[in-house]
């Protein structure tokens, strides 16, 4: 058994592998500052046998060593970290510094561009909110990062004088009667308008033959914002990592796509 784990800034997510195939997801959140105690609180007693482990990380090498050292004594195995590279799994990174683009931006257009037929986009909510488009043959084409809603929230609770969070309703209303409403409303307004206006600059620019997928923490928030046809992956970092976990033994330069899809979890 495989395991999983894409650690996010706020969270952590995994998934096992069972002869090729991903169990359901799980999440659960961690400090800031350590990972340890939350490792040890989700997996003090796993019901599974852990062979190999393979990570996307976002959070920082201090997080990475601490996930490894953890790891090494509770299993007695070295996890292995995925980086992004130029190309893998006939997917080909546009950065000029291939290893600077966000692991976790890497391994869902990598899962997206799968059997795709026309390009596509995705749109990840957590804490920052990225952009990424591949085509259909797997060329990636850049993106664009923009504050998630926490980070917008925590922008103006932090440097705006009178608002806070002490209030009594964080709920969302079009037109607020207090404040901490009006930054909830006012923050989302802000995003759904923003990538509505992108989803409607890349239909026009790829006239037409382009999918959008939402992934991420915050993404059933702004989804139902947002007018234009978007399905839902929550998942769609885990199945990245899949495809890696499936090749693990195979040589760097193999780009065979493993034979799994990547299927529609919601779509409106």
């Amino acid at each position: 058994m495989k395991l999983l784990l894409d650690i996010g800034n706020s969270q952590v997510k995994y998934a096992f592998l069972d002869s090729g195939k991903l169990t359901p997801s799980q999440a659960f959140p961690r400090s800031k500052t350590g990972i340890k105690a939350s490792l040890t609180s989700q997996f003090k007693q796993c019901p599974h046998s852990v062979e190999s482990v393979v990570i996307a990380n976002v959070a920082g090498d201090k997080i990475g060593q601490q996930c490894s050292e953890w790891i090494e004594k509770k299993w007695q195995i070295t996890p292995q970290f995925i980086h992004s590279e130029r190309r893998r799994f006939g997917v080909t990174n546009s950065y000029e510094q291939p290893n600077l683009l966000g692991v976790d931006r890497w391994l869902a257009l990598i899962a997206a561009r799968q059997h795709a037929r026309v390009a596509t986009c995705v749109i990840d909510c957590g804490t920052a909110i990225t952009v990424d488009i591949v085509t259909k043959y797997g060329q990636h084409q850049g993106g664009m990062i923009f504050p998630g809603l926490t980070l917008m929230r925590n922008s103006l609770l932090t440097n705006a004088a009178n608002i806070t969070e002490n209030g009594p309703d964080w709920s969302f209303k079009t037109l607020a009667m207090n404040t901490e409403s009006a930054v909830q409303s006012g923050t989302l307004y802000t995003i759904s308008a923003a990538l509505e206006r992108l989803i409607s600059d890349l239909k026009m620019q790829y006239k037409g033959r382009i999918r959008f997928i939402i992934t991420g923490g915050d993404a059933l928030t702004i989804k139902p914002m947002i007018e234009d046809k978007i399905a839902h992956y929550p998942d769609i970092v885990l199945k990245g990592l899949a495809y890696y976990a499936r090749q693990r033994n195979k040589p760097e330069d193999d780009n065979t796509d493993p034979e799994e899809e990547l299927e529609t979890e919601t779509e409106t």
